[in-house]
């Protein structure tokens, strides 16, 4: 039997222990910075009125994440996705339209 011996967990976990996160995009900077885009795995969210799930975007934005231990100059940013409540008799749907 031939198994592997690598890592099987993703970039973002084996780079900055950050399990349930991918790399979307790893560049270095002409000053020297790297830049390093995360994004959550997770394919949907619940709302945080009425607790359904969904899996309707409705934007990103991007967040640095600070306390991630890396080793030299290294910017940390979290593609953060909002999701809109698909539910009709939540408060936050109806605020959205």
């Amino acid at each position: 039997m031939i198994e592997a011996t690598c890592s099987r967990r993703d970039a973002a976990s084996v780079l900055f222990n950050l399990s349930g996160y991918r790399v979307i995009e790893a560049v270095d900077s002409p000053l020297g910075v790297r830049r390093v885009l995360v994004e959550s795995t997770d394919p949907e969210g619940g709302c945080p009125s009425c607790g359904v799930l969904t899996s309707r975007v409705h934007q990103r934005t991007l967040q640095r994440l600070w306390d991630v231990p890396v080793a030299g100059p290294v910017l940390v940013l979290w593609r953060k996705r909002r999701f809109v409540c698909v539910e009709s008799r939540c408060a936050r749907e109806a605020d959205v339209r």
